[in-house]
């Protein structure tokens, strides 16, 4: 099977979970009532309660294990190992698939798609659900851009020839930091914070849902371990925007639940079937 057919079968399940997505949410449209404005769910909304959530112990901590990952991983060489064992050991390459590349921006783009089309409808429950993601996300992108450019970490290649045969010889680079100097530099990966942003957003901002809550986790998981496989990042880049995604979508996702409370929760309800077997089925119990 060629790589652009692999890439292919990867990239369909995404779009089709995305799509499904806007068709749950949108399916709410009809019960929206528009002379009823929605009250406090715009993604600018609570935005002082997070601040209040991000100063809490758990969200400080990540933050300060994410400032220390590159102080741990860089000048003691961890890094530049983490980079030979994805490159030599597990198969990796420079630009090895575009799917965890192009994953953040397809899904922010629906994001906010969808956002705009519900609002314009008074859909409350569609806003309800897609702004503590769309808030977690922007906060994340303007502190992330920020630290890009105050850090000024050199990329893994630096812009030399990814197909070079020595371009993993260079352990100096993985501790060469330049701030203000390089524009939007490697540290920390923006990718893998948006991701873990969004995935702990949702989980924050929906705790009746259970397990449910963390299934953006997995697409998280692999858009980090794209960015670590395709020689994007380094190890500390990927460790630091997970821990900093983290901290800020949970902060976030929790404000909306405590002010709001949550769109709705699944329940498995066993029952009994006609032939005498036991079953299962599955409910959706909204709490408005």
């Amino acid at each position: 099977m060629s790589f652009g057919a692999s890439t292919a079968r990867i990239a369909r399940p995404i779009s089709r979970l995305v799509a499904a997505t806007a068709l749950v949410l949108l399916g709410e449209i009809p019960h929206a009532r528009a002379a009823e404005p929605c009250a406090a769910v715009a993604p600018w909304d609570r935005l002082g309660t997070s601040a209040r959530n991000f100063a809490q112990p758990t969200p400080l901590t990540l933050t300060g294990l994410a400032v220390a990952a590159p102080f741990g991983l860089a000048p003691t060489g961890g890094d530049q190992r983490l980079r030979i064992v994805a490159q030599r050991d597990l198969g990796g390459r420079p630009n090895l698939e575009p799917v965890s590349v192009a994953t953040p921006y397809v899904l922010a783009a629906g994001l906010v798609l969808t956002y705009g089309v519900g609002s314009a409808l008074g859909a409350c429950r569609v806003q309800r659900v897609l702004s503590p993601l769309l808030q977690a996300g922007t906060v994340t992108f303007v502190t992330v851009a920020l630290l890009k450019l105050g850090v000024g970490r050199r990329w893994p290649n630096g812009g030399a020839d990814p197909n070079a045969p020595d371009r993993l010889d260079h352990p100096r680079g993985a501790h060469d930091f330049r701030p203000f100097q390089r524009g939007f530099a490697a540290w920390p990966s923006g990718h893998t914070a948006l991701m873990f942003s969004a995935a702990a957003a949702f989980r924050a901002s929906n705790p009746e849902l259970g397990v449910v809550s963390f299934v953006g986790y997995p697409l998280a998981l692999s858009v980090a371990a794209g960015m670590w496989f395709g020689d994007h990042h380094y190890g500390s880049d990927i460790v630091s925007g997970a821990l900093l995604g983290e901290a800020i979508g949970d902060s976030a996702g929790a404000s909306f639940a405590q002010v709001l409370g949550v769109p709705g929760a699944l329940t498995f309800v066993p029952h009994a079937t006609r032939a005498g077997e036991s079953g299962i089925s599955i409910q959706w119990a909204g709490a408005w």
